[in-house]
């Protein structure tokens, strides 16, 4: 049984088919537009590689947000229009799980992130507890400094983090603030792949038809020069510091 993972929540897209044990192929690249070409061109590459057919996948997992609008209605149309060709079944994967995945093993209290636009990043703080890595945040929206004081005790940062968000973690954060190497940025469909495959085997597929994107905040809708005509809700935000804190001090209790 092979799995297809599809990730173009931001710039970064990504595809990947795995078997359960090792990723046959895989693909990333970096775009500010294009994303609905690059994805069908990747698969066909993929497919070929790894000695495929498209009647090979009967899993699709799909990174379903945060992210852009555009990046994250094309995964999902991908990933549906892929799995009712195929019968695949599909499986929804927020994108700052594929974010904190690969440091799951590390020990550290992780926070992957993720630009919301504005100016602002969103962000998740994961963690192992009692052998389970999970989330064990709200997804928080703000700027650097906000983020900053929502993770007070530190963290591992991971994700996209332009130099100055760095430098204001750094400076509010000092020594309890690291980061991983740049080089990891791109976000790798192994390890959407990965998840999505543990998630399948727990029963957690869903149908194709059934993958809604997950978003911060509604798409703006704005005028031919460019202008703000309307927006229908407010982004989330963190309650200050507690958010995360009283998160973690409710599971320790």
């Amino acid at each position: 049984m092979t799995l297809l993972a599809i990730d173009t929540s931001t710039a970064w897209g990504s595809l990947a088919l795995y078997d359960g044990e090792s990723v046959l192929a895989e693909e990333t690249w970096h775009l500010e537009r294009g994303h609905d070409a690059a994805v069908f061109a990747a698969a066909d590459r993929l497919l070929e590689l790894a000695g495929l057919t498209p009647a090979s996948i009967k899993v699709v997992a799909v990174a379903i947000g945060p992210g852009s609008f555009t990046g994250v209605r094309i995964a999902i149309a991908t990933a549906q229009g892929i799995a009712r060709g195929s019968g695949a079944s599909a499986i929804p994967v927020p994108t700052l799980d594929v974010i904190a995945h690969p440091w799951s093993t590390s020990g550290l209290r992780v926070c992957a992130v993720l630009p919301a636009g504005r100016g602002e990043l969103c962000a998740g703080l994961y963690r192992a507890r009692a052998g389970v890595w999970a989330r064990r945040s709200e997804t928080l929206v703000g700027s650097a400094a906000d983020l900053a004081r929502s993770v007070r005790a530190g963290a591992l940062f991971c994700g996209e983090i332009d130099p100055e968000s760095r430098a204001t973690l750094e400076r509010e954060l000092g020594t309890r603030a690291r980061f991983t190497p740049a080089a990891s940025i791109p976000r790798r469909a192994g390890h959407l792949a990965e998840i999505g495959w543990t998630r399948f085997q727990a029963g957690e597929a869903t149908s194709p038809e059934a993958l809604q994107p997950l978003y911060l905040r509604p798409p703006a809708i704005r005028g031919r020069a460019g202008e703000l005509i309307a927006e229908v809700a407010s982004p989330l935000r963190a309650e200050g510091e507690s958010a995360i804190d009283r998160a973690e001090r409710g599971a320790k209790s």
